[in-house]
């Protein structure tokens, strides 16, 4: 199978990461006679500044992840990213650069789940072309692996000065298709 060193590279990496974070970050343990305060939660374990890449086959960054926080859940075990930024590249080489005050990685590491107020933008070919490209929307679920976005609600696209507004989107990456899927506002004149 082609993409099964990339997804086993990937999941090893998110769990030497995620591994880590108990060496690497802070953690209050109270002893037996310290109790959290009534409403309070036991935050499990947190780090700052983590910087995440994913390596392609080709030697080059496949995407570079930020968040100004990560947390893992005590109990139940999820980690959350928290002010990130992600940068990833079309399949003709052009960065994009996605921003979410808010993120959750899937459990098998393969998808991301943004939310908060996301922004996807490009400056590559459409800044050479008079302007930049940029999507808004509250919500966007990326998968790591195919390069493909999905924003299951309102989307506000923005390019070279002219808005559409519509209802769901569907990207791919890779290919630079961008599909709106209803409700679809806006208008294009010279």
């Amino acid at each position: 199978m082609r993409h099964a060193p990339k997804i086993r590279s990937l999941n090893i990496l998110l769990g030497l990461t995620f591994a880590a974070l108990p060496a690497a970050c802070t953690r209050s343990i109270p002893d037996s006679t310290t109790r959290l305060p009534a409403g309070e939660r036991d935050p499990g374990y947190s780090a700052t500044d983590t910087v995440i890449v994913q390596m392609g086959d080709d030697g080059l960054p496949r995407y570079r992840l930020e968040a100004d926080r990560v947390e893992q859940d005590a109990h139940s075990l999820e980690v959350s990213l928290h002010a990130l930024r992600f940068e990833t590249r079309a399949g003709d080489g052009e960065p994009w650069q996605v921003r979410a005050p808010n993120g959750l990685p899937s459990a098998d590491a393969q998808r991301l789940d943004l939310s908060g107020g996301v922004t996807v933008s490009t400056e590559g070919a459409a800044a050479r072309s008079g302007g930049s490209l940029q999507l808004v929307t509250p919500r966007l679920q990326y998968d790591l692996e195919s390069s493909r976005m999905r924003a299951p609600g309102a989307v506000k696209v923005s390019l070279q000065g002219h808005e559409l507004a519509a209802n769901g989107l569907e990207a791919n990456l890779r290919t630079g298709q961008v599909r709106l899927q209803s409700d679809i506002r806006g208008r294009f004149a010279p």
